[in-house]
């Protein structure tokens, strides 16, 4: 039984982790991730807090008054502007605020809080104002007051203008880092609760571990919650307003009593006095409500309390310990809790502090608390792994994963990763080498990375076009059979697989272990590393049958962002750069400082030729134009900026040289009986000012086009072309 149960613990946190890392690597190389993280639709969405008039004549932003700061209440208004569509509106949240909207003295809205556990405050709360062109230039006018009776608070946290697409688009990307690392903790939780529930056989590592998955889970729930999207996407205002208010509360005692199970003290105080302090802080806050209507924040006071309390008896647990350890020359086995203690306790006060001096809002606040939290239970989680390990020996491999996830982590390019790997495997396994070596698809394999110990010669250089009939093959047949292959001594080995024997001998190799990169059912390589210890092969064999589910996915990650990368920069027919390349290429890379020329390119009669003889005609059309452009100007400075126009650069010392190159594309095409017009404009000196080098070029262009036009057929060979204009 509990061999069973040490191999379902093996399979099921082994492939958590790799999923985890797997899926968050893809979600951020391999879709829209970074461009969505990096879009300015904000701007789209535009900010309407400035120029709001208050019924003193006073002008302010509408995000930086409350209702409280102005004696409970205040009017104020602004001018709408005087070109609107049809699917603008005014978008804003509110926190703790009750309000009525009037356009032109019609009142469009109106916002009044609800009685909760709470008290009567909403938190967060998301209003989308209808409006039209029937309101251009219409006066726009709020009145609130704030939702508590003591007058205190009540304040809009950020207000938007536009389509509301936009405006979502907005809060998600705000926000979408904060959500990520709640439900990161949430499923964090719920795993470790699954996988404690799941033992057959629990022994003292894992018998607390309930209490920090339900820990992870509730403060999960809360900063899930205190993002406000929960609110948003829901509309559960007051249900994520208690959550927050109370949830808090709750995670503190599960986690200290987690804690102390795993130090060596174990003293029962601590759980007892985290648990006397939950009861009592939440007990007060909740009586206080029920029985005298007070609102709860007005206990400031209390909340903080709780929450400092239990940060304190943690981190007098911890200190308690760590000096009974030394007392006793022990080691506490806990410096990755302490790594992810420190930063949990560090970021705690550091939003509490801001939350206290700014007074902004829960929209405003829990970014370091969060932050802290996934910190501490990331380390949580490597800490589980060095407790496990040292108890069970049977889990070694295990360790050594988790270690070179670690060892990986902080690399984001899918090559370094691979390379870090390997590097761990040399290192770690007593190698002279560790490699990978893939599929060309035309049957042969190129070593493509390679990690050598020091003073051993790299091979990566001469081992190129290895062929797979009679060398590769006859190691795929054993992959099939036993999923690795391992060579105790190469001359033996000799016997086997006198082809391959070949090939290892000049490398120096005596022993060697190997395993198959297996992506979606085909085998796209293999990977493995270079003398071993003889007495380690059996157990560097079950590291490689562990790894390469990892590596693989690796590869396939690296070649997935490859296309993602070429896909985005590259136009999909003709190859050449595309619009955004183009403006990349303009904003980071261009040397305007030294002698350049622009040139504007339009391939003349395309859409005669698409009419005449189809589309795949005039594909080829531009595929020739692009392919002429490529070989005079280069294919990095090519660019297609539209269904049949082309920008190119050149850098050319003089313009002789710069107009012999339009001249000899034009040449080329003609050739192939294509007629292109292009207009040129170069900078002898440089200029800062390209985009007027382009105007000019742009020009020149269609200039050229008119008069091809006017001598000529039009685009469906009609007869003559009317005056052309660059519109």
């Amino acid at each position: 039984m509990r061999s069973n149960t040490n191999t379902v613990i093996k399979v099921c946190v082994i492939v958590y982790f790799f999923m985890l890392i797997l899926t968050l690597g893809h979600v951020y190389f391999c879709t829209d991730m970074q461009e969505f993280l990096r879009a300015d639709k904000d701007a789209a969405a535009r900010d309407y807090t400035e120029g709001w008039t208050l019924d003193s004549g006073v002008v302010v932003r509408i995000d930086e008054i409350s209702a409280g700061s102005l004696g409970g209440s205040y009017v104020a208004t602004k001018t709408l502007p005087d070109s609107m569509a049809e699917t603008d509106s005014v978008y804003f949240s509110t926190s703790n605020l009750n309000f009525t909207v009037y356009v032109n003295d019609e009142e469009i809205y109106s916002f009044c809080t609800k009685e909760n556990l709470t008290g009567t405050g909403d938190g967060i709360s998301y209003h989308m104002i209808g409006l039209g062109t029937k309101d251009e230039g219409a006066l726009f006018r709020l009145e609130a007051e704030t939702a508590f009776s003591d007058g205190t608070s009540g304040r809009v946290n950020e207000m938007k203008f536009g389509p509301e697409e936009l405006y979502r688009h907005a809060l998600m990307r705000r926000n979408v880092t904060g959500m990520n690392l709640s439900v990161l903790m949430v499923i964090f939780g719920v795993v470790i609760i699954a996988f404690f529930f799941g033992m057959a056989h629990r022994n003292p590592i894992m018998r607390s571990l309930w209490a920090l998955g339900l820990s992870a889970v509730l403060f999960g729930l809360w900063s899930l919650c205190d993002t406000g999207l929960p609110q948003l996407l829901t509309g559960s205002t007051y249900a994520s307003r208690e959550i927050v208010y109370v949830i808090l509360h709750l995670a503190g005692f599960p986690m200290i009593y987690f804690v102390n199970s795993k130090t060596k003290q174990k003293k029962r105080v601590y759980p007892y006095a985290s648990f006397a302090i939950t009861v009592f802080c939440l007990g007060w806050l909740i009586l206080a409500r029920l029985a005298y209507g007070i609102d709860m924040h007005t206990m400031v006071e209390v909340i903080y309390l709780s929450y400092v309390a239990q940060l304190v008896c943690l981190l007098v647990m911890l200190m308690d310990n760590e000096l009974y350890c030394r007392r006793r020359s022990i080691s506490s086995y806990m410096k990755y809790f302490y790594i992810g203690a420190s930063v949990f306790v560090a970021t705690s006060f550091i939003d509490m502090g801001r939350y206290l001096a700014v007074k902004r809002g829960s929209i405003w606040h829990g970014s370091w608390f969060r932050f802290g939290l996934v910190i501490f239970f990331l380390f949580m989680g490597f800490q589980i792994f060095e407790w496990w390990s040292r108890e069970k020996s049977s889990l070694e491999r295990d360790r050594f994963v988790n270690h070179l996830l670690q060892y990986i982590m902080g690399e984001l390019d899918p090559d370094d990763k691979i390379n870090k790997v390997l590097e761990y495997l040399c290192t770690e396994l007593r190698a002279d080498r560790a490699y990978i070596f893939e599929d060309m698809g035309d049957g042969t394999f190129d070593n493509t990375y390679e990690f050598c110990a020091p003073g051993v010669t790299p091979e990566i250089d001469n081992l190129k076009g290895v062929k797979y009939v009679g060398v590769i093959d006859s190691w795929y047949e054993e992959y099939k059979r036993g999923g690795h292959v391992l060579i105790y001594d190469l001359e033996k080995y000799r016997e086997v697989n006198e082809s391959m024997y070949e090939v290892l001998k000049p490398q120096g190799i005596n022993t060697l272990v190997t395993g198959p990169l297996i992506l979606n059912g085909a085998y796209i390589g293999f990977f493995g590393v270079d003398n071993p210890p003889v007495e380690m092969m059996e157990e560097i064999s079950e590291i490689i049958r562990l790894l390469m589910f990892f590596l693989s996915e690796l590869v396939g990650g690296r070649d997935n962002q490859r296309r993602l990368v070429d896909y985005s920069y590259h136009d999909a027919l003709t190859d050449v750069g595309n619009r955004r390349a183009l403006r990349e290429f303009e904003r980071d890379s261009l040397d305007t400082a030294r002698p350049y020329g622009v040139v504007m390119c339009d391939v003349n009669g395309l859409k005669a030729v698409n009419d005449n003889e189809g589309h795949e005609a005039g594909d080829e059309m531009i595929k020739n134009v692009a392919s002429a452009l490529s070989d005079v100007f280069g294919r990095d400075n090519v660019y297609r900026v539209g269904g049949d126009e082309f920008a190119a650069y050149s850098f050319d010392e003089y313009r002789q040289t710069f107009e012999s190159k339009i001249d000899m594309v034009k040449s080329t095409v003609a050739e192939k009986g294509i007629h292109v017009a292009m207009g040129g404009s170069f900078a002898q000196y440089g200029d800062k000012d390209y985009n007027s080098r382009k105007i000019e070029a742009d020009k020149r262009m269609y200039d050229e086009k008119r008069e091809f036009y006017r001598d000529n057929n039009d685009r469906r060979g009609r007869g003559p072309l009317p005056e052309m204009t660059n519109e």
